[in-house]
């Protein structure tokens, strides 16, 4: 009998790992990716579609923002990633002033699959204390948003090549123009963007509540008395009552923070392998923050976001903003009403004050805010 020396010892050791690592590929039906110089593990995790979460539990990775070049990282389940049936669920209970957007970022899943697993009927109306089935990073026949995180030597023509899209498209999606020079690192959305128009069209549904006045629904919407008598053929503008619906003009779309300094920030990445879902509106520490638009309003405090408004306006979309001072105005709010002041608060903490600020149309994935603020703002000195 002969013995093994304690080098061909941790030889057969590394080999059963190595044969075990290629047993779990097998039966997991995943795939291996070898790390390159430059990537992240959110960059690799988008590419293979599969969340941030699930390659560090499948590859035990003590700290995701430090990965070896030429590890070679176990890939889960991407045999098929859009098969829902091969996807673990987790379950979410909603808080006061969740998005159904920000619960899907936050799980690495698309607002379509939450929906379509959840059989919801309107993606804003979510409430405390709900209980939600998050399904895998995917949906069979629902269109997920895809990214591209952009590399050295990249620009939209390349990309856009690359991935069988147009340029124009790519662009558009990204609140950009087809000239617009981008940075390495920065990620870019692949999949069309869900219409947003920053101005008011057509008319909305007002629901009158006890002891409204049409003089005052007039005056929160930024019409007039004679408008509302008109679309909604009254005959006597004191004989309104509760519950009724009044046919109101849309407002049109008001600056959060006017005055405020701003850049094409979208896509820009951040710590804790996130990217910029917004645009950061710089003034000075109170500066007023107002709502774009009328709605209502629900005030959160987190760790992250500090002091933050939810805005779910009465034009359909949901809108978000963080970093904030002070609050203001709560609960049902006309356009242009005082939501708080310009801050640090939250992660911010010391950095320039300013207002963190998202658009959810339709309440579903994230448009970049710049275009309309732009238009709205009238300013771009970042």
């Amino acid at each position: 009998m002969f013995a093994i020396s304690r080098i061909d010892q941790r030889h057969v050791r590394a080999t059963a790992m190595l044969v075990l690592l290629a047993l779990l590929v097998f039966l997991a039906g995943g795939a291996t990716h070898v790390v390159q110089r430059g990537e992240t593990l959110g960059e690799i995790a988008l590419d293979h579609g599969v969340t941030v979460r699930a390659l560090v539990r499948a590859n035990d990775i003590a700290d995701p923002d430090v990965i070896l070049i030429g590890r070679q990282l176990l890939i889960p389940g991407t045999d098929d990633p859009l098969d829902i049936s091969k996807s673990p669920t987790v379950a979410h209970t909603v808080s006061r002033g969740d998005l159904l957007a920000l619960i899907a970022r936050d799980h690495g899943v698309s607002v379509s699959a939450i929906v379509v697993a959840n059989s919801i009927d309107n993606a804003n109306l979510i409430h405390p204390g709900q209980l939600l089935v998050i399904p895998g990073p995917g949906t069979a026949g629902v269109e997920v948003a895809l990214y591209h995180v952009v590399r050295e030597g990249d620009s939209l023509s390349s990309i856009a090549a690359r991935h069988g899209i147009s340029v124009e498209d790519l662009a558009k999606a990204n609140g950009m123009t087809a000239t617009s020079v981008i940075a390495a690192g920065i990620r870019l959305r692949l999949t069309p963007a869900e219409p947003f128009e920053p101005q008011g069209v057509g008319t909305i549904d007002y629901i009158v509540v006890s002891g409204d006045r049409v003089g005052d629904v007039a005056l929160e919407h930024g019409t007039t008395i004679s408008e509302i008598i008109r679309l909604n053929h009254l005959t006597d503008a004191n004989l309104i009552r509760p519950d009724q619906v009044l046919e109101i003009p849309a407002g049109g779309w008001f600056c959060p923070v006017p005055g405020a300094s701003f850049g094409n920030d979208w896509g820009f990445p951040r710590s804790g392998e996130r990217f910029h879902e917004g645009t950061d509106l710089f003034a000075r520490r109170g500066a007023e923050v107002r709502a774009p638009v009328a709605g209502v309003v629900t005030q959160l405090v987190g760790s992250i976001g500090g002091l933050q408004f939810t805005l779910r306006g009465d034009d359909g979309h949901t809108y978000y903003g963080s970093h904030m001072d002070s609050f203001g105005d709560a609960g049902r709010v006309a356009a242009g009403a005082f939501l708080g002041t310009v801050g640090d608060s939250g992660n911010a903490r010391g950095a320039r004050p300013h207002l963190h600020f998202e658009i959810y149309p339709n309440g579903a994935e994230p448009v970049n805010p710049y275009p309309t603020l732009l238009a709205s703002c009238g300013r771009d000195s970042h």
